[in-house]
């Protein structure tokens, strides 16, 4: 009888280990079976980073940034129409991705230690640089001219520590978003922007006897695609990066890059 209870008792224990290995094995895929059963992604976007994510003037999201979302959708999910695109600016778009609020964020985000403490991040797929924007006839020269003159930056953003490193005097003036950054800065509000160059490119597009940037880049900023750094959207990370290869090494990346003027 202890024989048979024991041969039982280890029978069941095999049974619940397995049924937690197959439990834990679909958890680990959750995030992408969830995107292809209902046969879209969720996806982050900026609204007012022209040339990266914006409305266009048939109010519908455009972009680099939103083309190569469709490509992605296109590889992993077959079409470049199944995706759903969420907007999102920069105080809150960590949050929705942290929270699976949506699958994943492609919106002008830089690589960084301490944004990988919350979130996962794609390899690169665009790398530019913090540039400072002034308007055409300032007297601005140097990043060193900006001590004692107001520079907008916006909140939450890698921009918003630059200028302490290069005009430790230099008085910031923060904005949430960059739409607010660029109707402030036309408003007379300050002398110089901070931000990265493929933002700015946007903006002097739409005002180029006005403004211009700086010919020098103030740091480095490698762009990626956010996703959740639970081991739920593990394998949603690694079909993106597969993606970004294909669509690195077959010159799409480059296509678009052409197309958007970056």
């Amino acid at each position: 009888m202890k024989k048979f209870l024991c041969l039982l008792l280890t029978f069941l224990i095999i049974i619940i280990l397995t049924g937690c290995k197959k439990e834990t094995e679909k958890n680990i895929t959750d995030t992408f079976e969830a995107a292809k059963e209902r046969g879209k992604f969720i996806v982050g976007v900026s609204y007012d980073l022209k040339p990266l994510g914006y409305i266009n003037e048939n109010g519908v999201p455009d972009g680099f940034e939103i083309d190569l979302a469709k490509q992605i959708a296109k590889i992993i999910l077959g079409s470049e129409n199944a995706i759903e695109f969420v907007q999102t600016q920069g105080y809150n778009s960590i949050f929705l991705v942290a929270s699976k609020k949506i699958d994943f964020l492609i919106a002008a985000t830089t690589i960084t230690p301490q944004r990988q403490l919350t979130v996962a991040f794609s390899d690169p797929y665009y790398t530019t640089g913090q540039v400072i924007l002034v308007h055409q006839n300032s007297d601005i020269k140097k990043a060193k001219d900006l001590n004692y003159r107001k520079v907008i930056v916006q909140l939450n953003s890698t921009a918003e520590k630059t200028p302490r490193l290069y005009a430790p005097a230099a008085i910031l003036v923060g904005f949430k978003s960059h739409q607010e950054v660029y109707d402030e800065f036309k408003r007379g509000k300050a002398d110089a922007i901070i931000s990265d160059e493929a933002l700015l490119k946007g903006f002097i597009m739409e005002n180029p006897s006005e403004y211009k940037i700086l010919p020098f880049k103030l740091t480095s900023e490698p762009y990626g695609i956010v996703v959740s750094n639970s081991p739920e959207s593990a394998f949603l990370k690694k079909a993106i990066n597969d993606a970004l290869k294909q669509l690195r090494s077959d010159g799409t990346i480059n296509r678009l890059k052409e197309k958007w003027n970056l």
